[in-house]
C-alpha cells in the first residue's frame, strides 16, 4: 500500500487491548464515573446552564459515542443541520438520512470498546439510547445522553477553541465538594492514595504545592486524583517532583482519572541528554483518562503510556531535553486518543516507540519546538490517525533551519498513517526521506503506508475553516 495524495490546499490499535474485554481498545475508555451526588449537582451546568455555544471549526461541532462495555451500542440521533461521519471513525455500518423537514438522522452501531464520531450543524433534537455502557461527548466534553436534545444543553458548553488545553472555562472540572479526601502534603497524599478504593476522589487542595521528592505514588484502580484547575480561574494544586529519581511521581492502575492538577519538575529548559530521567505520569493500567492537567519539566516524558489512554484538554509543555523530552510517549497499547490539548516546547510532543497506535486530533502545537512535533519510531507502529491539528513551529532549536518538519513517520506502519485536515505552518509539501518538509518518512525513498490529503501548508490562515484545530 503506497499513498501520497497531492490534493492538499496550498498557502503563504493493537488487538491485545481490543480483545482483552477491558477498557482501552479502539478508543472506548470505560472509566467509571467519578460523580457523587454532590459532584453531579455541581456538574449540572453542563446540561442546563446558559452561555456561549460551543462551535466547532466552520460552525460545526463533533458528537462522539464511546462504547465502554463488551457489547455493541446501537444509537440514533437527529440534528437540525448537516451530519457527516468523521473519516475513519464512523463508517461501514453507519448511515445518515436526510428527512423531509430538512433534519438529518444518523443511525449506527459502536462495537465493543469502539468509538463513532460525527460532525453536525445546528443542534441535536433527539438522541437514543439515554442509558447504557457508553459515554456521549460533544467537542470532547461529556454530556448527559438524556439531556443532549434539550435546547439549552449545547449552548451551555463553551466554544471548543476556548477550552483547548483546559483551564478556565473547562466544563468538566471536578469540584472540591466531590472529594473523598483533601490533601496538601506529600504524607497526606501518599496515605490517601494507599487507603483509597474504587470510586474515591483524592483531591489536592488548590492552594497546595506538594513536594514529592523521590517518592513514586500509585493511584489505585477506579480512583480519581483531582484538583481545581480552571474553577474560578484557579491554576490547580501542584505535585512537584523536585528530584530526578525512578520513573516519576505518579503511576496509575486501571480506570484511573487524573484531572485538574499540575504535575511539574524543574527541568523545563533545553538541556543535553543526561541520566537519570523521569516522567510526570506513568500509565500502567487500562482505561485511564488524563484531562485538564498541566504537565511540565520532565526529562523523559510528561506522560509515559505503557497502555492506551485518553488524554485531552490539557497543557503539556516544557519537556525539552535532547534525546528524549516527550510531551506524550506511547510505549504500549493500540488506541490512545490525544485531543483538544495545547503542546509547546517539547522535543517531541507526541511520539511512538514504534509498535503502538494512536489518534491525534484537534490539538494546537505552539511556536517553540526542539524537533518534529508528532511521529513514530521504527518499525512504524500500527494505525496512526493525525488530523484536524494546527502545527505552528517551523524552526527547531536543535537544527536552526527554517522551515522544519512537523510530522515524521519513521519506518512503515503496519496499517497506515492517515494525515489529513491539518494546518501546517511549514509551506513545504510532504516528501519521503530525511528532509525539512512538513511531513517526512525518513527511512524511505517513497511514501509507504502514509496517506496525506486535505491539509493546508503555510502560515496564511486556511480559507477552509474545518482545517486545523478549533479556532
Amino acid at each position: 500500500m503506497v499513498f501520497g495524495n497531492q490534493s492538499e490546499t496550498m498557502g503563504d490499535e493493537t488487538r491485545d487491548d481490543r480483545n482483552a474485554g477491558l477498557p482501552g481498545g479502539s478508543g472506548g475508555f470505560g472509566r467509571r464515573s467519578f460523580l457523587t451526588a454532590a459532584a453531579a449537582a455541581a456538574a449540572a451546568p453542563l446540561v442546563t446552564g446558559g452561555g456561549r455555544a460551543a462551535q466547532g471549526s466552520g460552525g460545526r461541532r463533533r458528537i462522539e459515542i464511546d462504547s465502554t462495555g463488551s457489547k455493541a451500542v446501537n444509537y440514533e440521533f437527529t440534528a437540525t443541520g448537516a451530519v457527516e461521519p468523521v473519516r475513519g471513525d464512523a463508517e461501514g455500518n453507519d448511515s445518515v438520512t436526510e428527512n423531509g423537514d430538512g433534519t438529518r438522522t444518523a443511525t449506527g452501531s459502536v462495537g465493543s470498546w469502539g468509538r463513532d464520531t460525527y460532525t453536525f450543524e445546528g443542534r441535536i433534537t433527539a438522541f437514543s439510547p439515554t442509558k447504557g455502557d457508553f459515554e456521549l461527548r460533544v467537542d470532547g466534553t461529556r454530556v448527559d445522553p438524556s439531556a443532549v436534545a434539550n435546547e439549552k444543553t449545547l449552548n451551555s458548553l463553551p466554544a471548543a477553541s476556548g477550552v483547548l488545553g483546559g483551564g478556565k472555562g473547562y466544563p468538566d472540572a471536578v469540584p472540591k465538594s466531590a472529594a473523598t479526601t483533601v490533601v496538601s502534603t506529600i504524607d497526606g497524599l501518599e496515605q490517601a492514595l494507599n487507603g483509597a478504593s474504587s470510586g474515591d476522589v483524592v483531591y489536592v487542595d488548590g492552594s497546595a504545592t506538594i513536594q514529592a521528592g523521590k517518592r513514586e505514588l500509585t493511584v489505585p484502580s477506579g480512583v480519581t486524583l483531582a484538583s481545581n484547575r480552571g474553577i474560578d480561574g484557579a491554576k490547580g494544586g501542584e505535585i512537584h517532583a523536585g528530584e530526578v529519581h525512578g520513573e516519576g511521581p505518579i503511576h496509575t492502575e486501571n480506570q484511573v482519572r487524573i484531572t485538574g492538577v499540575r504535575i511539574t519538575a524543574p527541568n523545563d529548559e533545553y538541556m543535553e541528554y543526561t541520566r537519570p530521567v523521569h516522567s510526570g505520569v506513568v500509565v500502567g493500567g487500562r482505561g485511564c483518562e488524563i484531562d485538564n492537567v498541566e504537565i511540565a519539566g520532565f526529562t523523559y516524558s510528561g506522560v509515559k503510556l505503557l497502555r492506551s489512554a485518553r488524554i485531552h484538554h490539557s497543557h503539556i509543555h516544557s519537556n525539552p531535553m535532547d534525546g528524549l523530552g516527550y510531551g506524550i510517549v506511547c510505549i504500549g497499547g493500540g488506541s490512545t486518543l490525544i485531543e483538544y490539548n495545547r503542546f509547546n516546547y517539547n522535543r517531541h510532543s507526541v511520539a511512538n516507540q514504534g509498535t503502538a497506535g494512536y489518534e491525534v486530533r484537534y490539538n494546537h502545537f505552539g511556536d517553540k519546538a526542539v524537533a518534529y512535533q508528532v511521529g513514530t519510531h521504527r518499525p512504524g507502529a500500527t494505525t496512526l490517525k493525525i488530523h484536524h491539528n494546527t502545527f505552528v513551529p517551523t524552526k527547531h532549536i536543535n537544527s536552526g533551519e527554517d522551515p522544519e518538519s512537523h510530522v515524521s513517520i519513521r519506518g512503515v506502519p503496519d496499517d497506515v498513517a492517515d494525515i489529513h485536515h491539518n494546518w501546517f505552518h511549514n509551506p513545504k509539501q510532504p516528501a519521503p526521506g530525511r528532509g525539512t518538509e512538513s511531513i517526512i518518512q525518513p527511512h524511505s525513498n517513497q511514501f509507504r503506508n502514509v496517506n496525506f490529503d486535505a491539509n493546508h501548508y503555510g502560515a496564511k490562515k486556511p480559507s477552509d475553516p474545518t482545517i486545523g484545530c478549533p479556532r
